[in-house]
């Protein structure tokens, strides 16, 4: 009987212990089951708190954008004002017509070229021709003084027309470019005259080219036209007289000096009388 009570005893230790362990086991399981829970729960926040924090910096960044698109920050020179933009269309461009251009063509020699008394005196004194009616640098000049002008270079000249002593009319582009010295240009416009254009290089681009009289049929429609004489009686000066005209009518080149001037000193005082009404810095 003892002994049976002594089993009896060990068998409730026994299962006492069972339930205590398996009791141990459940409630380690139910806690990584809540620090699962948890971890899963602060992911989760974590990710909305990335979302939150990512759409924060878009709104920014666009406000950011706005606030630039709306003020235009430039940054300023000091004692530089910005000046204020401009919304009115662009005046009309100027053209320039050269009328009694001295290019006359001869054949000296076996070549065809343009009379120049520097280079051809002794054939001019043969033929029996005044060397200062064959003048090529008077016409170079002028078209040098045009191309290098500001308001050339800022787009304000549209087209250039020139008619020689023999009545040829020729179309040059703004953008063309002259030959600096005298022998090379010369050398250009006998080919010009000779091949009626000259293209750009690498381009179909007609450059120089003859066209067909009268000039008046190429010119806009609301053209104000300037002719220049030094035999006129009336003088006036070019600078008030260019600044009482309207920016919406094409100019296209009466007197301002009681003496002769060459074609290069007429042509600079337009060109300048022309930029500082439009302000052509």
């Amino acid at each position: 009987m003892h002994g049976q009570g002594c089993t009896r005893k060990g068998r409730k230790e026994r299962d006492k212990e069972a339930r205590r362990e398996e009791k141990f086991i459940r409630v380690g399981l139910e806690q990584r089951e809540i620090k699962g829970i948890c971890l899963v729960q602060e992911m989760g926040d974590e990710v909305e708190r990335r979302k939150e924090d990512d759409a924060v910096r878009v709104l920014r960044g666009n406000d950011e954008r706005e606030k630039d698109d709306d003020h235009s920050l430039v940054p300023l020179l000091p004692g530089i004002p910005l000046a204020p933009s401009s919304r009115d269309p662009k005046p009309p461009r100027v053209i320039f017509v050269l009328e009694k251009a001295s290019l006359v063509p001869a054949y000296v020699g076996r070549s065809y070229q343009i009379l120049n008394p520097d280079e051809h005196a002794d054939f001019l004194r043969k033929k029996n021709m005044n060397p200062y009616d064959h003048r090529p640098d008077i016409i170079h000049e002028a078209l040098l003084q045009i191309m290098g002008s500001r308001l050339c270079m800022a787009g304000g000249v549209q087209v250039i027309y020139i008619k020689t002593v023999h009545g040829v009319l020729i179309k040059v582009e703004p953008h063309t470019h002259i030959p600096k010295t005298l022998g090379p240009f010369c050398a250009m416009m006998s080919q010009l005259l000779q091949k009626l254009s000259i293209k750009a290089r690498g381009k179909g681009e007609k450059l120089l080219r003859l066209v067909e009289n009268p000039v008046t049929k190429y010119l806009p429609l609301n053209s104000h036209i300037i002719g220049l004489s030094f035999s006129s009686k009336k003088a006036v000066r070019i600078r008030d007289y260019i600044g009482n005209i309207c920016n919406d009518q094409s100019l296209v080149f009466v007197v301002f000096s009681g003496l002769p001037l060459s074609a290069a000193v007429c042509l600079r005082r337009i060109c300048i009388a022309v930029e500082r009404q439009r302000k052509i810095l």
